[in-house]
């Protein structure tokens, strides 16, 4: 089976360009499956409902999030079409099964404020200078953290744009303003102090690429010197970045393009978030707004 599964992610990287970190998604999603089919003794042509039904009470049992399940249903699925193209059959009625209802998620992220207070550290090292370019460039951008740390040097230029290469390397255009300009244009001045081993924009202190990791760790680390309770990954810095232009008004095709979601309903979720910070201020601020205990 190892062998078929293969197969599938040979043809759905050719077929729908998907990126790297997808397939192992996908690889790791359809191992669990047939991980939990070899335990039941049971072959992909022997399946029967009340086995899968089993399986996605085990997923529940884990304790997983309704977006992870669905994410590992829909890998099945992905392989059972691409099964049935060869005469397969869905005796399982696999692919009727629906995805579990989402739960009404709003991401964390940054006010303002908060974002300023983050980066307001004096920069002295060029670490300081590194950091504080990379805040800024997620929350000036939206760019993922991917996208972030495969930026190399020559990417940047005086016209305030940079290309880059998001999920199912699509590429898109991604803009910063002068303050960023100016933030980054202090780092690259720094940067030749890490003693660059490639062309990579964020170099670590061996003067490496910098990983997703690394990103994570760095913002963590600051974040233990700033008054912010939340709990913020790099990510919400990003999605600090789609608030900030929902609440000042931008649309929400704007803000998908901007953000490279090649759904609209994935963006979609950003509108929320204004309502909630009007509430907030109403609470905080009306006479009448503070909610009764």
């Amino acid at each position: 089976m190892q062998e078929e599964i293969q197969k599938y992610l040979d043809y759905i990287k050719s077929q729908k360009g998907l990126s790297e970190n997808t397939i192992i998604s996908y690889q790791n999603d359809l191992q669990r499956f047939f991980s939990f089919l070899n335990e039941e003794k049971v072959d992909l042509t022997e399946i029967k409902r009340s086995h899968f039904r089993n399986f996605l009470a085990l997923l529940n049992k884990e304790k997983l999030s309704k977006n992870s399940i669905n994410r590992i249903l829909s890998s099945i699925k992905g392989f059972i079409k691409y099964k049935i193209r060869g005469g397969y059959q869905d005796s399982a009625s696999i692919l009727e099964v629906e995805s579990q209802k989402k739960s009404n998620y709003l991401p964390k992220f940054l006010f303002d404020n908060e974002f300023d207070n983050l980066i307001g550290f004096d920069c002295i090292k060029e670490e300081d200078f590194r950091d504080k370019a990379i805040f800024e460039l997620i929350f000036a951008t939206g760019v993922r953290v991917s996208e972030l740390v495969s930026l190399n040097l020559s990417n940047i230029d005086s016209s305030k744009e940079i290309r880059v290469t998001g999920k199912g390397d699509k590429e898109r255009i991604v803009i910063y303003g002068d303050k960023c300009k100016s933030i980054l244009k202090e780092y690259i001045e720094v940067r030749h102090k890490f003693k660059p081993k490639e062309d990579a924009l964020f170099l670590n202190n061996r003067g490496e690429r910098l990983t997703d990791r690394g990103v994570r760790f760095l913002l963590e680390k600051r974040l233990d010197n700033v008054a912010i309770t939340k709990k913020i990954s790099p990510h919400s810095l990003r999605h600090s970045f789609a608030t900030c232009l929902i609440k000042n008004g931008a649309d929400i095709r704007t803000v998908q393009t901007l953000l490279g979601h090649s759904s609209l309903s994935t963006t979609q979720i950003y509108t929320h978030l204004g309502l909630d910070e009007l509430k907030d201020m109403h609470y905080k601020f009306h006479p009448h707004g503070k909610k009764e205990n």
